[in-house]
């Protein structure tokens, strides 16, 4: 079993799987210590299998599979847990996280599992001589390669390190980046904030000079990298980077928001208009108690609630509120409102949706309000907000008031996707730690808006002091 640190999952080799989105059995690797990315790595086909494995990583419960989804949401005003719970998450519902914290712990090490293994697949595709039509495919695979470790870095970076604008030019401490692996296993020390956005943004801009439009449902494509970046450019404030970028994948034109009438279908439907990039969970892949279908649905533990702050905020004309459900908890709250944005339940887990085009649309009008282009940033926040409320009046706004009103927005729109917490934090906003009964304000800035490095990594690493403040 590879261990739960960075100095030993670079000893590890390639973690193979079979990814969800693919129907065939594809060839398995001698999974050896020994045996060198380019030995592993002959061919397409073997490329293709690397790839597959590091694919399967984003399907844990430690990652995508739940805890990205639900922590930003709970540490913030969002959700809250359940009078009747498990006690998975109980020490984000209260904000006394320690780093001893076992999720914290495999969102790090799933992480970095998936830095690693991109890393191996990449360097073993770039190291293949390959002709014609199999460099095409091999290119693709790099490019998806390249970009999952970006979404890897950029994961660990916005967890466990305080946002780019925390100091200036970003020189606080940040997270260890790999961009390269050897046959040793290494102990890599911190770098700063800066240094892990370069890499995540030089990455992302290697995949879209790599990747192709046409690629498979459930796999990254070109649009799913730029989307990323463009991501990763608000994040960052390169906001005209932000816009540029938010605005090729908009105009490519294989996206589009679903009508009201029809938005159900975007948590229903795999590989709908508003999808850019899903993870494909498969009845075979179910995760069963540890998903996000039965951590939220009242068939399975519905741990998790939506708050009455959250519910307020949307019309009853905005179809939105339809992700929301009013009813007694059985043993619980009278009143509860359930989450329903993962419809099969807890039966099997839906597709995770990571990149939506309705979130490119309030990335380029955030972009544009915080470039002094109002005009268009309200076109692109109504055309967002009436798809949703056809009886919504426009939304009429400047300034700081405009600004307000995108993240409320965002909020609405991204709820329960893991944004919350960082959107807040990243515009230097006090938080509310919405517990249902009880708010815990905390105000900006502070240490604890960030996860602890696990106390595994501190034991096993040497380089890697300091621990985040206040752990």
């Amino acid at each position: 079993m590879m261990k739960k640190t960075i100095i030993y999952l670079l000893a590890g080799a390639l973690t193979m799987g079979s990814i969800s989105s693919c129907s065939e059995k594809f060839l398995e690797i001698d999974p050896e210590q020994s045996v060198s990315t380019n030995n592993a790595i002959t061919d397409v086909n073997t490329l293709q299998t690397a790839l597959n494995g590091t694919y399967s990583k984003l399907q844990g419960s430690g990652y995508y599979g739940r805890s990205v989804y639900v922590i930003p949401e709970l540490m913030a005003d969002n959700l809250y847990l359940s009078l009747r719970n498990t006690g998975r998450y109980l020490d984000y519902h209260n904000f006394i996280v320690r780093e001893q914290d076992s999720f914290a712990e495999d969102l790090w090490n799933t992480s970095y599992e998936v830095v690693i293994n991109a890393t191996r697949a990449l360097q073993g595709g770039e190291a293949l001589t390959l002709n014609g039509t199999q460099q095409e495919e091999a290119n693709q695979m790099i490019g998806e390669a390249y970009t999952l470790r970006a979404l890897a870095h950029f994961d660990l970076t916005r967890f466990f390190a305080q946002p780019y604008n925390f100091s200036a030019d970003a020189a606080h401490e940040g997270v260890p980046i790999i961009a390269t692996i050897g046959e040793d296993p290494i102990a890599p020390a911190r770098n700063t904030v800066k240094e892990d956005y370069d890499l995540i943004i030089a990455d992302l801009n290697k995949a879209i000079g790599l990747m192709s439009d046409e690629t498979a449902n459930g796999t990254l494509s070109l649009n799913a990298a730029k989307a990323l970046l463009a991501r990763v450019y608000l994040y960052t404030e390169q906001y005209e980077l932000a816009a540029e970028t938010a605005n090729e994948v908009i105009q490519s034109g294989n996206y589009s928001l679903l009508s009201s009438e029809n938005y159900s279908d975007i948590w229903s439907e795999d590989y709908n208009s508003e999808v850019i990039f899903e993870i494909v969970n498969t009845i075979a892949d179910n995760a069963g108690t540890n998903g996000l279908g039965h951590f939220f649905d009242e068939a399975g533990y519905a741990d998790a609630l939506a708050t009455e702050d959250l519910y307020a905020t949307y019309a009853d004309s905005d179809v939105r509120k339809s992700a929301i459900e009013r009813k007694p908890k059985n043993g619980a709250e009278d009143n509860a409102l359930f989450v329903m944005k993962f419809p099969q339940g807890a039966l099997q887990d839906d597709d995770v949706k990571i990149l939506r085009i309705a979130e490119v649309y309030l990335i380029r009008a955030e972009a544009y309000a915080k470039t002094g282009q109002e005009t268009l940033a309200l076109e692109d926040l109504n055309t967002l907000a009436q798809s949703r409320d056809p009886e919504a009046e426009p939304i009429v706004a400047t300034g700081e008031a405009l600004l307000d009103r995108i993240l409320e927005e965002r909020r609405k729109e991204l709820a329960f996707e893991g944004h919350r917490l960082f959107d807040l934090n990243r515009n230097k906003m006090n938080v509310n730690i919405d517990q249902g009964i009880n708010v815990i304000e905390e105000s900006y800035p502070n240490n604890r808006f960030i996860l602890p490095i696990p106390l595994s990594e501190l034991n096993a690493n040497p380089n890697i002091l300091p621990q985040n403040p206040d752990y």
